[in-house]
């Protein structure tokens, strides 16, 4: 892909320093950044730099060069295979690779052309380690919880026969936007090695029952009333509001602190 006019006399630099992140010269790459080649040169499939020092797991340390540099960590590539760095880290399963992404302030919320987060890619490409790290880097809460799925009137008979334990994930559901309520989705997994959800909850369409904290053991019931589903989730420790409390705070669109 052909460059603007302004930067035209620049691309034979440019294009000089793509082709030495491919083989890992990072020496090369600062002599050429110092005489202000720029970083953002865009291949014919529209790969950056950093996009194509991300798809590789030997060139991580040209990614880390690239980004100390200042190359553009959100840079986005239009098209058929589009994405920032972070889709491409994802699709690829560079846990590092996502991980520095992360440290430096990559976008976990922008979708490419087919609509898609880099945590929906994750999903797709069934990468469990890259999935947990995208969610606990943008989770709002996440946490051990035990579900309710028996009949209502059976839950005080029965409790530990008819609940089954689930982890949560609270995330934000696109970016913050102060002219508009903060959406908030509510993922639910079987296990940690789920790649896929077993229910995402859209939970700007719901009711969220706040727990009655002078109960014994209170619980959050959220209630979907269009396809008239009922979740009702309690702490794992008998008597734990406090972590009952922060899922609820998470789920309003209230970040909590990681428990230590």
């Amino acid at each position: 892909m052909g460059q603007s006019h302004s930067t035209s006399q620049q691309r034979p630099r440019a294009e000089l320093l793509y082709d030495l992140v491919s083989i890992g010269n990072v020496v090369a790459i600062k002599a050429l950044w110092r005489e202000g080649t720029s970083l953002e040169w865009i291949d014919r499939e529209g790969r950056t730099p950093l996009i194509l020092a991300c798809m590789n797991p030997e060139l991580i340390h040209v990614a880390k060069t690239l980004i100390e540099l200042g190359a553009h960590v959100n840079a986005y590539r239009p098209g058929a295979h589009a994405g920032t760095p972070l889709h491409h880290a994802v699709k690829e399963g560079l846990g590092q690779s996502v991980k520095l992404l992360l440290s430096h302030g990559a976008n976990t919320l922008v979708r490419n052309d087919d609509f898609q987060t880099p945590l929906d890619v994750a999903r797709v490409k069934g990468c469990a380690n890259v999935v947990r790290a995208l969610e606990k880097h943008v989770c709002y809460f996440s946490g051990w919880f035990r579900e309710f799925y028996g009949p209502s009137f059976l839950e005080a008979l029965a409790p530990k026969l008819l609940s089954g334990t689930i982890w949560v994930v609270v995330i934000p559901f696109g970016p913050s936007d102060s002219t508009r309520p903060l959406k908030m989705e509510l993922i639910i997994y079987r296990t940690l090695q789920d790649v896929r959800p077993r229910s995402v909850i859209a939970l700007w369409k719901v009711k969220i029952e706040k727990p009655d904290f002078h109960q014994k053991e209170p619980a959050l019931t959220i209630v979907d009333q269009f396809t008239k589903t009922r979740y009702k989730l309690t702490s794992t420790i008998e008597g734990d509001k406090q972590q009952l409390q922060r899922l609820h705070n998470a789920c309003l669109g209230i970040p909590q602190e990681p428990q230590k």
